[in-house]
């Protein structure tokens, strides 16, 4: 009870020591930072201290007794540095398509070469192709997004082509323990695909999606995901990214 007593009076007593202060002005020009958070982050921290804030959109304006214009004068200065440069995000998105059917017209790039020898190992399919791949780009910290469409392998009505759209929430690089770590927040790719004609002439189609949180090594190319009912029961489709900080 004692040090209860004792806290509040050491309050009341600066708080008098402030208000017997005259006041002052102060004028804290905003070089760096930005003026509408700086200033918000003040007003939330000045309560309390008889400290009046203003600005005219390129200084903040400090009006109080000396000692609390001092020290959020000083407060304003440590929150007045340059924004953090954002990164920019270089991705690559392989689209590959898998078969239980041996195909050996449509060879699979270079580049991914690798990729698809371990795929072989992991599963039994007998083929794998490219569905279609692109690339985009995006800054760390936003979102990123890209749509196309492409020629179906089998045969199908003139305009009729497999569509896709390719989305993520947010971006961002981190550091790891041997490399950087480019993040994916809520990675999605929906695909719509042509996989017969009914009775009536009328295109089915097939619809599936791949949808994950991922951490993608820097260089690296990864498997994200598959998704069957892409051109029929026995294929599926498997999205393959890498991606690189760029410039």
């Amino acid at each position: 009870m004692k040090k209860l007593f004792s806290t509040m009076l050491i309050s009341l007593l600066c708080a008098e020591a402030l208000l017997a202060q005259p006041p002052v002005q102060k004028v804290v020009t905003i070089k760096n930072g930005n003026l509408n958070g700086i200033l918000r982050t003040v007003k939330d921290l000045a309560p309390g201290n008889n400290l009046l804030i203003s600005t005219d959109n390129e200084h903040i304006i400090l009006s109080g007794p000396k000692d609390a214009v001092t020290g959020f004068e000083e407060v304003i200065k440590q929150l007045d540095v340059p924004p953090v440069a954002q990164s920019n995000v270089e991705i690559d998105a392989y689209m590959v398509v898998a078969s239980t059917r041996a195909d050996s017209h449509n060879p699979i790039p270079a580049e991914l070469e690798p990729v698809v020898a371990q795929l072989k190992g992991l599963l039994s399919y007998k083929s794998f192709r490219l569905l279609d791949s692109f690339v985009l780009r995006a800054r760390s910290g936003e979102r990123g997004e890209n749509s196309g469409s492409v020629e179906p392998s089998s045969p199908a009505p003139e305009g009729v082509k497999i569509s896709y759209h390719f989305e993520f929430n947010k971006v961002r690089v981190d550091k790891g323990e041997t490399a950087r770590l480019v993040r994916f927040d809520n990675l999605r790719l929906d695909i719509n695909a042509p996989v017969g004609i009914n009775t009536k002439g009328e295109v089915r189609w097939s619809g599936a999606s791949i949808h994950t949180d991922v951490d993608v090594p820097e260089g690296k190319k990864v498997v994200i995901g598959k998704t069957s009912g892409i051109e029929g029961s026995d294929g599926a489709l498997i999205l393959v990214i890498s991606a690189k900080v760029v410039d």
